[in-house]
C-alpha cells in the first residue's frame, strides 16, 4: 500500500530531473514583463517634457485605496498649480482604476516592478511638485468618462 505511493513519488522525481530548469536566476536574469502588466503609477509628459496632468482630481476620486493625493493652488491670471502629486506605492493595489478614469491620459501604469525597500520613506513618492497644471484640452480622450463639474478638493 505505502510502497505504491513511494514508487509514484520517485517516478515524478525522476521525470522532473530531466526537464529543463524554469527558474530565473534573478537579478542576473529578468523576466519579460507583458505590456499589459500593471505596476506603479507614473506621470506622462507631453512632447515638450511638460506634465499632462490638469489637476482635475478624477484619479484621486476613483482610487479605491486612497493612495493618490493632489495638492493644488490657484495661479495668478487663472489656472491651477500642482503643489504636490503624492502617490503611496506601499498601499497601492495596482488596480489601474486611476489610469482608466483619467480623461486626459496624464498617468499610466509603469513596468517598474522592483518596489521592495527597507526604508518606509521610499513607499511614498511625490510624482509632481511645483508645476503648472496643463490647461484642460477641449477634447479629452475618446474612451474616458467626461470630467465632472463642481468644486475641486484642495488639501492643505
Amino acid at each position: 500500500m505505502y510502497g505504491l505511493g513511494v514508487l509514484k513519488g520517485f517516478g515524478i522525481t525522476i521525470k522532473n530531473m530531466f526537464r529543463p530548469a524554469i527558474t530565473v536566476q534573478y537579478p542576473e536574469q529578468r523576466l519579460v514583463i507583458p505590456k499589459r502588466a500593471r505596476w506603479a503609477v507614473r506621470q506622462k509628459m507631453d512632447e515638450d517634457g511638460v506634465p499632462k496632468c490638469t489637476a482635475c482630481l478624477i484619479c484621486v476620486k476613483e482610487c479605491p485605496d486612497n493612495v493618490l493625493r493632489v495638492f493644488t493652488s490657484a495661479k495668478d491670471g487663472g489656472g491651477k498649480r500642482i503643489d504636490a502629486y503624492v502617490y503611496e506605492v506601499g498601499a497601492c493595489m495596482m488596480c489601474g482604476l486611476c489610469v482608466a478614469a483619467c480623461p486626459y491620459d496624464a498617468i499610466e501604469m509603469s513596468h517598474e516592478y522592483e518596489l521592495a525597500t527597507r526604508d518606509h520613506d521610499n513607499l511614498v513618492r511625490v510624482l509632481l511638485r511645483d508645476v503648472d497644471a496643463a490647461p484642460i484640452p477641449r477634447k479629452p480622450r475618446e474612451d474616458a468618462p467626461a470630467p465632472t463639474g463642481g468644486t475641486e478638493a484642495t488639501d492643505a
